[in-house]
């Protein structure tokens, strides 16, 4: 236990540590999901009731641009030929990113709004081609537009954390200052964070599968010959009859091929709309980087990647079945953070949403091609069919005998010299490519579905993004400095040690923020899948890797890893007092642990031990509740405290015997 100087006040309030005084803790789902910012916007339907409460209008939009445009400060953070960023600078840079959420969330709007809606529906037309084609096609659009909503929510994780840490440097600062008396004064005011989309979901995409009965949709083909007027309706019928005998009819209604590429051209347009997003949001972040400092511009390429799914601990995959593969192999994607590369260059989750939109165009084009040749095809032999059979009936015969023999000639007499004449085996073979290409559409379709599962794991919760926000804001308003910046004096020297964990993400290689916090249990799975001391070893009980790590584990959320952890120094100061009086002889890490919290009964957050991959490659439904925290700590004697935090987690800690 500590050393009874728990008495002594507390440090003022860190950056972390304290949220603003005007906005509720953010909210949980059922099922353990991730925080949903308040307010969210609400259900307004239009006369044809649909949902169009996200629906930016003209006039909102820009009164929210007006909104950002007021908050952006009188200079730049370059403007004096150094570079110093103020709460206003992060203010503005968090409107900024909340700007670009509003376009991202508008790409997906009018997708939706493109491929939906009566128009689009049963536009595959009728066979078992175009209904695998429209199956895959309604599993992947679903797929896609859920990975969309959760990219929502992880930026708007960035614009509340940046908005918070801001409002938290205030306040810690101003505490500072009161302490040291600096100054009097009222505490300085907090501002709510910009408008947000909140947390949202997308309607799902009309079904092209065709789903009518019956096939009323008037001849299959069109009889272009030159015969007499009395006979053609009689060709037309008997054209009709013939083909419906072979395998046109199975493709009967046909696709309607100007729809479908209206449908992919609309996909493709989303491709491009999530690049120039991405593109957009890494300059919201740059105008908080120093890019002058190496180790500001790594954490802002890390940062901006973490957004679109990398992690410190991804790998390289596949992008046909997102399965492991050599680094820098051909068709492959990086999932693995590289601080060293711009954030233009590792963004996998855009990249999957990219390829699946341009995939989805090429595939509905290759299949409005398709219907296309198989009806010219048929029509042409149907056509060369008719002509034959008017001049087998008609050859040779005078106006008097025509009349005669228009009044006479039966049905079945026309069909079956039709029959004669049509090419059935060409038009079943043009029948069959058609079924054969929509087919092939669907396999493409369905080969983006491993990536999409991939990528969906990998987003960011809400939480995760606050949090490394606010330690990406917290640095930058300290212009990365190697420092404690809010330890008051003397504390060290009476065995106090405030820790800040936001304010000293990246020093020394501190990364509870990046690896311990706001975490799914899928993602909890992908570390202890990919973060591996030793490969694949089939045969032995690493069958599926040896992780590097004990176990994976996340607290909720940034507050409660910043309590818990300032908890459990607290309660280990004797043993951090000793192994500062060791150094620098014995430079050892200190590993200090709890088993529980100040409250016994809460949970310190989620975690999955390491032993559990020996049964499964991907452990997720083996995620636990925990109470104990694991904190690991190394020394540096220039700052104060001469420690940083390297990490801090949730773990089953035994209790101590007694």
């Amino acid at each position: 236990m500590g050393s009874g100087l728990m008495a002594e006040p507390t440090p003022g309030p860190s950056p972390s540590a304290t949220p603003p005084a005007d906005s509720d803790p953010p909210k949980d789902s059922p099922g353990g999901a991730e925080p949903t910012p308040e307010p969210s916007p609400g259900s307004l339907e239009d006369p044809q009731g649909r949902d169009i409460s996200r629906h930016d209008s003209g006039s909102a939009e820009r009164e929210r641009r007006r909104n950002v445009e007021e908050l952006k400060p009188a200079a730049p953070p370059d403007a004096g030929g150094g570079f110093d960023i103020s709460p206003g600078h992060v203010y503005y840079a968090s409107g900024l990113v909340s700007n670009e959420q509003f376009e991202f969330d508008k790409s997906a709007t009018l997708l939706v709004d493109a491929v939906g809606g009566w128009s689009q529906t049963q536009v595959a037309g009728r066979g078992h081609g175009a209904d695998a084609f429209a199956a895959a096609y309604a599993d992947v659009a679903d797929s896609f537009l859920q990975l969309w909503a959760k990219t929502i929510m992880s930026i708007e994780g960035v614009i509340v954390g940046l908005t918070v840490t801001a409002n938290n440097y205030q306040r810690a600062d101003w505490a500072a200052r009161q302490a040291n008396r600096q100054h009097r004064g009222e505490e300085p005011p907090h501002r709510s964070p910009p408008a947000t989309v909140g947390r949202t979901t997308y309607q799902p995409v009309s079904s092209i599968k065709w789903t009518g009965t019956g096939d009323d949709s008037g001849p299959i083909l069109a009889w272009a010959g030159n015969g007499p007027d009395w006979l053609a309706e009689q060709i037309d019928e008997a054209m009709e009859h013939v083909l419906r005998l072979g395998k046109t009819v199975e493709i009967t209604p046909g696709a309607r091929t100007g729809e479908l590429r209206g449908i992919g051209d609309a996909w493709l347009a989303a491709s491009k709309a999530a690049k120039a997003s991405a593109t957009n949001f890494t300059s919201c972040i740059a105008y908080l980087t120093d890019g002058g400092n190496s180790e500001w511009q790594g954490a802002m390429n890390s940062f901006c990647q973490s957004i679109w799914g990398t992690t410190a601990w991804g790998g390289t995959r596949g992008i046909a079945d997102a399965q492991p593969a050599p680094r820098g192999a051909a068709n492959s994607r990086e999932w693995r953070t590289n601080p060293s590369e711009s954030p233009a260059g590792r963004r996998p989750i855009i990249e999957v949403l990219a390829r699946t939109g341009e995939t989805l165009h090429r595939a509905f084009h290759d299949a409005a091609d398709a219907a296309d040749k198989s009806r010219k095809i048929t029509s042409q032999l149907g056509v060369d069919a008719a002509n034959a059979t008017v001049k087998d009936l008609t050859v040779g015969l005078d106006l008097g005998e025509l009349t005669r023999l228009g009044a006479t000639l039966a049905f079945g007499e026309i069909t079956a010299t039709f029959a004669k004449h049509m090419d059935k085996a060409g038009a079943d073979a043009a029948v069959e490519a058609c079924h054969n290409a929509f087919h092939e559409a669907a396999r493409k379709v369905r080969g983006l579905e491993p990536e999409l599962k991939e990528a969906s794991w990998s987003a960011p919760t809400f939480a995760a993004e606050e949090a490394r926000a606010r330690a990406f804001g917290a640095r930058a308003l300290d212009e990365f400095k190697p420092r404690h910046r809010w330890t008051r004096p003397g504390h060290t020297d009476l065995n106090i040690y405030q820790i800040d964990l936001a304010s000293t993400e990246w020093l020394e290689n501190s990364h509870t923020v990046n690896k311990h916090v706001g975490l799914t249990d899928e993602q909890l799975a992908q570390r202890l899948r990919d973060d591996l001391k030793k490969p694949p070893r089939p045969g032995t009980e690493w069958e599926y890797g040896q992780p590097k790590v004990a176990r994976a584990s996340a607290f909720k959320d940034i507050d409660s890893a910043q309590r818990m952890t300032q908890y459990t120094i607290d309660d280990n100061q004797d043993a951090i007092k000793e192994w500062i009086e060791r150094q620098p002889d014995a430079p050892e890490r200190l590993d200090i642990r709890v088993s529980n919290t100040a409250n016994p009964d809460e949970y310190s957050g989620r975690s999955i031990d390491k032993q559990e991959i020996k049964a499964s490659p991907f452990p997720a439904d083996k995620a636990v509740n925990v109470k104990g925290v694991e904190t690991r700590l190394v020394y540096n004697r220039d700052l104060d405290p001469p420690f940083t935090v390297l990490s801090s987690m949730p773990a089953y800690v035994k209790e101590p015997s007694t």
